[in-house]
């Protein structure tokens, strides 16, 4: 994993993306990624109802542990996707 690419992070069934834009090794020897994450708003909801529900304390991660991350080749998942939304619509119509 290395500074541009991008990833995923699945947090309770929440599928987040974004870019990989700081890495760091830390003391304990694993490598910690901080996320540029793109349209995150049911995580940032998520977050703030499970702030409200435990005195406002801050539970958002702001740096991930690389085992937290997965590395996706975005033009291959966009191809992906837009094949299922052929079919689909084939499907449909």
């Amino acid at each position: 994993m290395k500074v541009g690419d991008v990833v995923f992070n699945d947090y309770h069934g929440i599928r987040r993306y974004g870019v990989v834009e700081v890495k760091r090794i830390a003391s304990d020897g694993w490598a910690y990624c901080h996320v540029e994450w793109i349209n995150d708003r049911q995580y940032d909801q998520a977050m703030n109802h499970r702030s409200e529900l435990t005195g406002g304390r801050d539970w958002a991660l702001k740096e991930y542990r690389v085992d937290q991350l997965k590395v996706i080749d975005l033009h291959k998942e966009l191809r992906t996707l837009e094949d299922i939304r052929h079919l689909l619509n084939r499907r449909v119509a």
